[in-house]
């Protein structure tokens, strides 16, 4: 396993825990995040910034009734970038989902500068990886 892939795998389980501090520690100062969460929640761009880690948070805690990522198969690529295929499993407002989801992650020097999230990735995000 490669150092941005242990780092990636890290951050999943921090999610997973909510722990801001390690969230805050793996990510690059100007990290800017892109998700689903952001969209449900009125942003119209996306997180920038650790600051913004904790706004993030807030707001899956608040969209969210439970969330669960799901990684299953991380492909690294080109320039320090993984993407990662899996699954997101949620409920809101009653409501389950399980679903398919990909994320395009990209590091500079051990850290995590931008998070991308593809929540349909047969279209959106697999042609990164037949580069």
């Amino acid at each position: 396993m490669s150092d941005s892939t242990a780092i990636i795998r890290r951050a999943y389980q921090a999610f997973r825990d909510r722990d801001l501090g390690t969230l805050e520690e793996i990510s690059d100062p100007e990290i800017e995040i892109s998700s689903v969460t952001g969209i449900l929640s009125g942003r119209d761009t996306p997180y920038v910034g650790i600051a913004a880690l904790v706004s993030y948070i807030r707001d899956v805690s608040t969209i969210w009734d439970s969330i669960e990522l799901v990684p299953e198969e991380f492909h690294e690529l080109e320039q320090d970038r993984v993407l990662v295929f899996g699954r997101v499993r949620a409920t809101r407002s009653g409501s389950e989902i399980d679903t398919p989801n990909a994320w395009l992650w990209t590091l500079r020097e051990g850290l995590v500068v931008s998070v991308q999230v593809y929540a349909e990735p047969s279209t959106d995000a697999r042609w990164l990886f037949k580069r």
